[in-house]
């Protein structure tokens, strides 16, 4: 009981650290390198975010409705910050069509999200234990993984426009962070939490330097 209580105050404390950096990485970006409307909702998101855990990570006996409001910005800011960053890269080279032309991003963007944000709502209205939510449930994850894959693409679309490295890391780190990294948790002491939000951090990081290398490659 004692070592479990210890376990979970030491998971708690490097949590809070961990979104601690966040919150300085992403303030320091949102101060400097808001360099657009995209940029600017994308620090603040994760700004937000970080914010938001600590205060859930420091207090002494949080709520249900906090912790849920955690998982859930967790699940989602990830996703939501790579698509604010890439519509800011897209915008900063100034070609919003994808796919030979044809394809705009903003309106797949609104249907992708339009259609997460129905799925949850719904889910949320109903029995957790009924057929129908595991059945929205399932969808939730795979209209997830349509906006990770669909973040990717984008990436690599700016990418091979001039070989722009910064994003194609970033859209590597996209892939690690939703598919591979989160196997981590099934053989060391280390929870999703954690995973996902050092993923967090180093995606600000990636970021900065994605939009600095179009900025400098546009003058």
């Amino acid at each position: 009981m004692a070592v479990s209580a210890t376990g979970s105050l030491s998971s708690k404390l490097s949590l809070g650290l961990l979104n601690f950096v966040l919150a300085v990485s992403s303030g320091w970006a949102l101060k400097h390198y808001s360099i657009g409307r995209y940029a600017l909702a994308a620090y603040g998101l994760f700004f937000t975010h970080s914010v938001f855990c600590i205060l859930h990570c420091t207090h002494p006996n949080p709520g249900q409705v906090q912790r849920r409001v955690c998982e859930q910005s967790l699940r989602y800011a990830p996703v939501i910050f790579v698509t604010l960053i890439a519509g800011q890269l897209l915008s900063i080279t100034g070609n919003n069509h994808l796919i030979a032309g044809s394809c705009s991003w903003r309106p797949i963007v609104f249907s992708l999200y339009i259609s997460a944000l129905t799925l949850a709502s719904v889910r949320c209205c109903l029995n957790e234990k009924s057929t129908l939510a595991a059945l929205l449930a399932r969808l939730e994850r795979l209209n997830l993984t349509l906006c990770v894959l669909w973040n990717v693409f984008c990436l690599w679309h700016i990418a091979i426009a001039d070989e722009f490295w910064w994003s194609i890391g970033l859209a590597l780190l996209i892939l690690l962070n939703h598919f591979v990294l989160w196997r981590l948790t099934l053989r060391y002491n280390i929870s999703a939490l954690e995973v996902e939000t050092v993923g967090m951090c180093f995606s600000v990081i990636f970021a900065i330097n994605a939009t600095q290398e179009l900025v400098e490659s546009s003058r």
